[in-house]
């Protein structure tokens, strides 16, 4: 794991990239103790974790989408989210690999305002597609009512919840390579994990954990505004 501290208002934050599942929910509380009694400041826990199912989901749904000839089963608003980022890429003469292929200028920030060239506003539409199609995957996604991606069953299993993603992340070719740059951050409320850990080993996906902004973004077409 890859930790980092820094400190915001008073509060501690603690970011984790956690690269093998198999460290158990244990040892994530232990850690969190430790770190805790070390230093009485750090009362925030959040991960900074990657998106290993990403590309592999987007690549399916995107396929079911085109073979139903864009109108086909719509899941909540998931039709027309794949129909956005497709319509986006096409404005912006990118295909479906672009954003998991090299590093490009597709790959800055999104924009948080101001004037935008047409160029820029055609790459801001396809990272916004992204992130809420990446958003739907992470709370809808599911397998047997658990969350298909690897990485946030791990963390929802122990009681954490997802609060945001983070577009131009990971820049690294295994970063672009399984989820276009996203990473995400899960946060770890001591209190809250035991009841949030429950919640989710009951009832699945359907007592996930997700800051409202998550979830807003989930239910839209992808869209940040």
């Amino acid at each position: 794991a890859d930790r980092s501290a820094g400190r915001s208002g008073g509060a501690t934050d603690f970011f984790l990239t956690w690269s093998v599942l198999s460290v158990g929910g244990l040892l994530i509380k232990q850690a969190a103790a430790s770190l805790a009694a070390a230093e009485p400041s750090l009362r925030t826990f959040v991960t900074l974790s990657p998106v290993p199912g990403f590309r592999t989901w987007l690549t399916a749904r995107l396929a079911r989408q085109r073979a139903s000839g864009g109108g086909g089963e719509d899941l909540s608003g998931e039709g027309a989210a794949l129909n956005g980022l497709l319509q986006a890429l096409s404005a912006a003469g990118l295909d479906e690999t672009a954003p998991f292929s090299e590093l490009g200028p597709l790959h800055g920030p999104i924009s948080t305002g101001g004037v935008q060239s047409p160029e820029q506003e055609r790459a801001d539409a396809v990272r916004r597609s992204l992130v809420g199609l990446c958003a739907r995957y992470l709370c809808r996604a599911t397998q047997r009512q658990r969350a298909l991606d690897p990485v946030a069953g791990f963390h929802m299993r122990n009681g954490a919840a997802l609060i945001a993603i983070h577009w131009a992340a990971n820049p690294s070719s295994y970063g672009l390579e399984e989820s276009a740059s996203i990473m995400v951050n899960y946060h770890y409320d001591m209190p809250e994990v035991e009841a949030r850990h429950s919640a989710y080993v009951a009832k699945g996906v359907t007592e996930l954990a997700a800051s409202p902004e998550v979830w807003r973004l989930a239910h839209a077409s992808g869209s940040l505004t």
